[in-house]
């Protein structure tokens, strides 16, 4: 009787039942998924946010839930409508619904997590981890088949279910259940009822960063919120409602988040301090130096150099003996700060000597070609990621170039992605003594080297343990072991100092260390867990954007903060001898996070480490000083700090302003 009874209900309910089956093995996939590429449930690399209470957890799951129930529900109710209208029942129905929304789901899982997982080896998936952690084993088998397997699985799925198909075919259920009962209306009323809630939480959690970034990596929550999105744009102008950020202007195209406010029309694009203010960018100091032979200069780039590196010691022993001897014979920039956080961005504006595409500022390479300077290129990485090369002028003809692309096969991990290719300390170390005794001190030589030791994981499978008998595995990086990520972190960094030391070696066994420029420093900071964070680029901190900035010239005089925009110039006054000294200390230094068109968070340093930031998540500004955040409303009507925050967002209109109008001069030059 029991079963009778329960195979009626269960047939009653077959539809409501078939859509929760699809929504259970998408959500469990989905999730999973979701957790092994980027640690939603523990924090990882570069993720800003994680659900670690099980409160966070619960809510996140349920939320992920509902939307699911309601985009693959509704699926399920359209799927069922058009059988009915067809007069098709039995078991195959719903069978085949089950298969074919899981195959497509399956294949866009695969391909969305696939595609992702090549960017480079920093992203958090579990087979890249592998590579991270320095299994060849399994990175070889992924480098070489993945692509293979994938396919191959899609198709043994895709034979199952064409064989199955036809063996249900042939063996239909015999019962006559659906006209002898009537079928539930639980999926459609709770859909119905969804449908109606559903705009009002999409609302609500738009402006919840926490539970946004999760869900933004979700399918269903996407096309829900970017569909509400769409429908309340009503001026077109690709900002609705429901997304984030939202439409401030629903009514007028011309003002919307992140549009160029144009300075002068009378309309605040932008709806930030009403109307923009055009101010001309400063003029080029390096116009009024006359382009000249002068000392040699080698620049090395430390990839994610910390600017505690100095002070630091590991089980009694200073990380970094060499760049301390370094800063006590020479010079030591106290404030010296990465403009965004990132390398590529970081590179640009240390050889571009700007923060957006300026032709009226002279590149740095440019400036040592004019000055008889011969150009070689050394580097750790893989400098044609982000166009890093082509818009600094790296691989210029004429030029010296040599990266880890150049000599892939050496590379420390089987990844050949751009983002993931690395060198070894001891390679780039190799091909600056092979350079070097190529080439004729007698004409003005520059040398850029970039040591990739403290790139994410912190280690490589032929790294030394200088300072740590053991690296913490890929797997075990978490927030748990911050004190084990930490000791690998600073033992890379070791490894930097060695290879730095090298260069010094060399400099010094030819007497020219004292007829050479040194000039060192990181193209972004670190955060070790100590603020929440493991990574770079998404926030505006002392750990992620502090650098260490060391020239082996004791004339200079740095009591300012400086960016990497401003080291070039520090290089070429060293260099020719001129009169170096930075002795502004009100002189701000510009941050921030994202894009200059539409950032997370914009920032001012000075010396001293005095920050304001806005945040364009919730126009809250954070003074330091203050150790206060508040609505940016709120400071504007304070005397006393207005004008800090006026003159970041005006520094930031007016940098997107000029970037505006140098490219769209650029374009006019290239048509004519």
């Amino acid at each position: 009787m029991f079963l009778a009874w329960l195979e009626k209900t269960l047939w009653r309910h077959r539809r409501f039942i078939s859509a929760l089956t699809v929504i259970f093995i998408i959500q469990f996939f989905e999730l999973a998924l979701l957790y092994v590429k980027y640690d939603i449930f523990v924090g990882g690399f570069l993720q800003p946010y994680a659900y670690r209470t099980p409160l966070q957890r619960a809510l996140f799951i349920a939320i992920s839930f509902w939307y699911d129930f309601l985009l693959f529900g509704a699926l399920a109710y359209f799927w069922f409508y058009i059988a009915d209208r067809l007069n098709k029942y039995g078991i195959l129905i719903y069978y085949s619904f089950t298969i074919v929304v899981l195959l497509i789901m399956g294949i866009w899982l695969g391909l969305k997590f696939k595609v992702l997982s090549y960017f480079n080896d920093t992203i958090n998936y579990q087979i890249i981890a592998n590579l991270g952690g320095g299994s060849l084993k399994q990175g070889l088998l992924y480098a070489a088949n993945e692509i293979v397997l994938f396919t191959a699985i899609l198709a043994v799925i895709m034979l199952i279910f064409a064989f199955s198909t036809r063996f249900l075919k042939n063996h239909q259920y015999s019962r006559d259940y659906q006209k002898q009962i009537p079928q539930s209306a639980i999926l459609k009323w709770s859909l119905i009822s969804m449908a109606i809630v559903t705009p009002l939480i999409t609302y609500r959690l738009s402006d919840n960063a926490l539970l946004r970034y999760g869900l933004e990596k979700k399918t269903s929550y996407k096309m829900i919120s970017a569909g509400l999105d769409s429908l309340t744009d009503f001026d077109r102008d690709g900002y609705g409602s429901f997304g984030y950020p939202k439409d401030s202007a629903p009514w007028d195209a011309r003002i919307y988040p992140g549009a160029l406010d144009i300075p002068g029309n009378s309309i605040n694009e932008d709806g930030l301090l009403g109307d923009a203010e055009l101010t001309p960018l400063a003029s080029d100091p390096l116009r009024g130096i006359s382009p000249k032979p002068g000392k040699h200069i080698v620049l090395i780039v430390l990839e994610t150099a910390r600017a505690d590196l100095l002070d630091q010691k590991v089980n009694g022993h200073y990380v970094a003996p060499v760049m301390r001897e370094i800063a006590r014979t020479g010079t030591s920039a106290e404030y010296a700060y990465s403009h965004t956080g990132y390398t590529t961005t970081s590179l640009m504006a240390l050889f571009n000597r700007e923060l957006i595409h300026n032709d009226d500022r002279i590149k740095l390479l440019d400036f040592l070609k004019d000055s008889g300077y011969n150009i070689s290129i050394i580097s750790g990485q893989d400098e044609s990621f982000g166009d890093v090369a082509t818009n600094t002028g790296m691989n210029k003809k004429g030029n010296y170039y040599f990266d880890a692309r150049t000599a892939i096969e050496d590379r420390v991990y089987p990844s050949k992605d751009s983002g993931s290719l690395r060198l070894s300390e001891e390679r780039v170390v190799e091909q600056f003594r092979k350079r070097f005794a190529e080439l004729n001190f007698n004409q003005p030589q520059f040398i850029y080297l970039n040591f990739q030791a403290a790139h994410f994981p912190y280690s490589h499978p032929n790294m030394r343990k200088i300072l740590i008998e053991e690296f913490i595995p890929r797997s075990e990086i978490r927030s748990q072991n911050r004190e084990w990520v930490a000791a690998t972190y600073w033992n890379a960094v070791a490894n930097a100092d060695w290879a730095v030391g090298q260069v010094v070696e060399v400099l010094k066994s030819k007497n020219l260390y004292g007829q050479t420029t040194l000039v060192v420093l990181g193209d972004h900071g670190e955060s070790l867990f100590e603020d929440g964070f493991l990574g770079h680029g998404h926030a505006i901190n002392e750990a992620q954007t502090h650098i260490p900035l060391l020239i082996n010239d004791p004339s200079i005089e740095i009591r300012e903060a400086v960016g990497q925009v401003d080291v070039a110039e520090i290089a070429i006054r060293s260099a020719l001898g001129l009169k170096n000294q930075w002795l502004n200390p009100d002189k701000t230094v510009f941050q921030l996070v994202g894009s200059l068109k539409l950032p997370a968070l914009i920032g001012h340093i000075t010396y001293g480490g005095k920050r304001v930031i806005f945040d364009f998540r919730n126009e809250q500004v954070y003074m330091s000083d203050l150790q206060q955040w508040k609505p940016y409303g709120d400071w504007l009507e304070d005397v006393d700090q207005q004008s800090r925050i006026t003159n970041l967002i005006r520094e930031w209109e007016n940098l997107k302003w000029h970037e505006f109008e140098f490219r769209k001069q650029s374009r006019l030059i290239k048509m004519h």
